[in-house]
Order: structure tokens, then C-alpha cells, then sequence
């Protein structure tokens, strides 16, 4: 691939830091954009450094001028950062009004989830607002990328880290594509970077298991463990999806219950996690030599599976 210059913001974040340490080790250019250094960003941003980046403080990303201004020169702005509405609804329009200002080739906003283009409006709040977002991403003339990597295994993969029990969602044959964090942030790298994912969608497809057969692997791995299970049933998932309310009760949680329970049936009830439209590539497809971290690999890890 040829060398590009690619600025990111939330480089220091879950999906960020395996994505920036990928550019890096894959030889191209990289500008992280933070707010400011500080106690929480300051060792990872100081690793960056070290590996080459260059780190460009902004107290204002929602001045546009000062977006610009940072991204003159950059080839492909990541907005790496949680999907939140906020972000989606505030910030992104504005970071996308200055990477076209600046002359940016192409924007890739914060997908890194579920496969938003395959999904109705309705379907789920925050996907909405991803969708409305795409709209105007789509009409502004720059080119974009919409990278759907499904699950991170610490999420979807059956433990005990989250819940105090093994937790599953709807239907529990409904295939479901994981990876660790790592290899997102790597494939992240090389897709934000190919100039065969221009105004493309591209899903992670390397590993598939239904959730009951996650479960299978949990039984046969740990087979005197007395494990305690719960079950939120499609049904379930479809009441709350439309009568859940703005508070946020998830341990470790980001989304309001509402756009949680929006994401719970899209990925567990209607099978959105991944999905294969007519824009959509295949990542196995575009790096077929690459080897992922295999879910079993994780499920036989005592350290996963139980570490509180």
C-alpha cells in the first residue's frame, strides 16, 4: 500500500491505540489529534511519539477553522471515538466540515460496530443518528470508508467480567462475528489505508459462532464450573428497545438504556451484527493471508473467561 497521511482522533481510546500502533507499524504517516495531554492520555501519546507520530492539541474541536488548519496535508481523517449522540450528532458534522475545508480525500466517521447501512431507520436509536449522519457524509463530496468490525470478543464472547452470570440475547442461532481488539485495530489500519475500501463498507468476517455454540465451548472447557446462566429473549429486548428510558445502568456502560437495548436487537433479535450489502467487502476477502485471533482461543483463557 502506498504511504499515507492519516490523522486520528481518539487514538489513546479501545479501538484508537491497536489502530494508531497498526498505522505506525504499517509505515505511514500519523497526526493524532487530542484536546490536550494529560495523566490519563500522556503515556500512550508519549509511546506514539516514540513510534513516530505526531501529536497536534486542540482545547476546541468544535472550531472548525482549527480542524482545518490541523488537517491540512492529511490524506484520511478516523474519528475513532465512542458512538455516543453527542459525538454523532455534534462534533462529527463539524470535523467533516473541516476535513472538506482542509481538502481531506477521505473521512471515516465512528462505525466500528454493528453494519449501520444494512439497518432500518427505526431499528435502533443510535443507529439512526448514524444514519442521518452518513447522509450528509455522503453528499458533502468526500470520500469515506464505513469500517464494521462486529463484536470485540470482551462483549460477545460468554464471561463472567460483565455479569455475574453467563449472559445471552435473543436468538441464540443467529451467527455472530467477534474478533479481539487487537486485530480490529490492525484491520482498521490497513482498511483506512486501501484504496480498494474507497466508499466502501468493509466487515470483519474472520470468526463466526452462534452464541450457542459459545456456549458449548464454555461447558466443554469448564465442564465442573458451576456456571449460572440468564437469558434476555427477543421479546424482551424488543420491549425495551422502545420503552427503555435515557438512564445508564450497564456496568461499564457508555449508551443510554435505550440505545443499548437499539443495539441489542439489532445485533441479537434481527442479525445485524454483520451484514454483506452491495457496498459491503469482505475483510477475509481483501487480506486473506491474515491470521485472527480465534474466539476459542479467548473461551480457553481462565484469565477471559472469569477475570472480574
Amino acid at each position: 500500500m502506498d504511504k499515507k497521511h492519516i490523522a486520528v482522533i481518539g487514538a489513546t481510546g479501545q479501538i484508537g491505540t491497536p489502530l494508531s500502533k497498526g498505522l505506525l507499524l504499517l509505515g505511514h504517516d500519523v497526526t493524532i489529534i487530542t484536546r490536550a495531554r494529560s495523566a490519563k492520555n500522556d503515556t500512550k501519546l508519549a509511546e506514539f511519539e516514540k513510534q513516530g507520530a505526531k501529536i497536534v492539541e486542540c482545547a476546541d474541536m468544535h472550531d472548525v477553522d482549527s480542524m482545518a488548519n490541523i488537517l491540512q496535508g492529511i490524506d484520511t481523517l478516523v474519528a475513532s471515538v465512542p458512538g455516543s449522540k453527542e459525538i454523532i450528532q455534534k462534533s462529527e458534522p463539524i470535523w467533516l466540515e473541516a476535513a472538506v475545508k482542509a481538502g481531506v480525500e477521505r473521512f471515516v466517521p465512528t462505525e466500528f460496530g454493528s453494519h449501520t447501512q444494512a439497518i432500518e431507520m427505526g431499528d435502533g436509536e443510535i443507529f439512526d443518528q448514524k444514519k442521518r449522519f452518513h447522509d450528509l457524509l455522503m453528499n458533502s463530496g468526500i470520500g469515506w470508508t464505513l469500517y464494521y468490525n462486529g463484536g470485540i470478543f470482551d462483549y460477545f464472547l460468554p464471561n463472567l467480567r460483565f455479569f455475574r452470570k453467563i449472559t445471552t440475547f435473543g436468538n441464540l442461532e443467529l451467527p455472530i462475528h467477534t474478533h479481539d481488539i487487537e486485530d480490529i485495530g490492525y484491520i482498521a489500519a490497513m482498511v483506512v489505508t486501501d484504496e480498494r475500501t474507497l466508499n466502501k463498507c468493509v466487515q470483519v468476517d474472520y470468526n463466526v459462532l452462534t452464541q450457542n455454540e459459545m456456549l458449548a465451548q464454555i461447558k466443554q472447557n469448564w465442564p465442573d464450573y458451576p456456571f449460572e446462566y440468564e437469558h434476555f429473549s427477543s421479546e424482551y429486548i424488543t420491549e425495551m428497545k422502545e420503552n427503555a428510558g435515557d438512564e445508564i445502568t450497564s456496568k461499564k456502560g457508555a449508551e443510554t438504556d435505550k440505545e443499548r437495548w437499539g443495539i441489542n436487537y439489532v445485533n441479537y433479535v434481527i442479525g445485524k451484527l454483520a451484514a454483506f450489502t452491495d457496498l459491503t467487502l469482505r475483510a477475509s476477502e481483501l487480506y486473506p493471508a491474515y491470521v485472527c485471533k480465534r474466539p476459542e482461543e479467548a473461551l480457553s483463557d481462565a484469565k477471559f473467561v472469569f477475570e472480574d
